[in-house]
């Protein structure tokens, strides 16, 4: 059983994280905005391995075969799909996708 401090004290770390996370967010959609994107017309952010370009394909090439992780996506969900590492494209509200250049990091 936890001390009260040490409850208060875990309590004030989880409130940081999430800070921290909300801030790396409203960092990610001043990234957007900075590449003439309205925010208010996307949808989602997402990652298309067909939109690399064949020098960043190469490189995450390389670094499977290193037996490192892929640069581009990250961990394998349940259903097969992959949580993305970085963002390189966004879907507009009106069903258009808009290339990111450069690429985003994903908040996770």
């Amino acid at each position: 059983m936890p001390t009260p401090a040490q409850a208060l004290l875990a309590s004030v770390r989880e409130k940081q994280a999430e800070a921290a996370r909300l801030y790396r967010t409203l960092d990610l959609w001043a990234a957007v905005q900075a590449q003439g994107i309205a925010v208010e017309c996307v949808e989602a952010f997402g990652f298309d391995p067909g939109l690399l370009t064949p020098r960043q394909r190469a490189d995450a090439q390389r670094a499977v075969m290193r037996g490192q992780p892929d640069p581009y996506t990250g961990e394998r969900l349940a259903n097969g799909h992959y949580r993305a590492k970085k963002l390189n494209y966004v879907r507009l509200k009106d069903g258009r996708r808009v290339q990111l250049d450069p690429m985003l990091d994903a908040v996770s």
